[in-house]
């Protein structure tokens, strides 16, 4: 017959303390990795996503990127305009054409 060692019961301020205790010991010694651990990802991959312009507008809370054309809202009504760049600003360069309705 085996015997298993009885434990004694534990106060509050002991087991804080030998919890404390091997959380410091896991802290300074972490286990080492074994070569059967899959790595898992921190952040989805983004491949698949176009990457965000560099340079860009904004209409409507939407980033229009240096060169396209978007509907924006002007003294005039809404006018076709082209994003583009003045010396080193992005900045919007109105056409004399409104907007297509749909």
């Amino acid at each position: 017959m085996v015997r298993s060692p009885r434990r004694l019961p534990r106060s509050g301020a002991a087991a804080l303390l030998l919890s404390a205790l091997s959380a410091t010991i896991l802290l300074l010694f972490p286990l080492p990795v074994t070569a059967q651990e899959k790595a898992v990802a921190l952040d989805r991959p983004r491949l698949a996503q176009a990457p965000e312009p560099l340079c860009f507008c904004w209409s409507d809370g939407k980033k229009i990127a240096e060169g396209n054309m978007a509907c924006i809202r002007t003294t005039l009504g809404r006018r076709l305009a082209t994003c583009g760049r003045v010396i080193n600003m992005m900045s919007w360069e109105l056409t004399e054409n409104p907007c297509p309705e749909s």
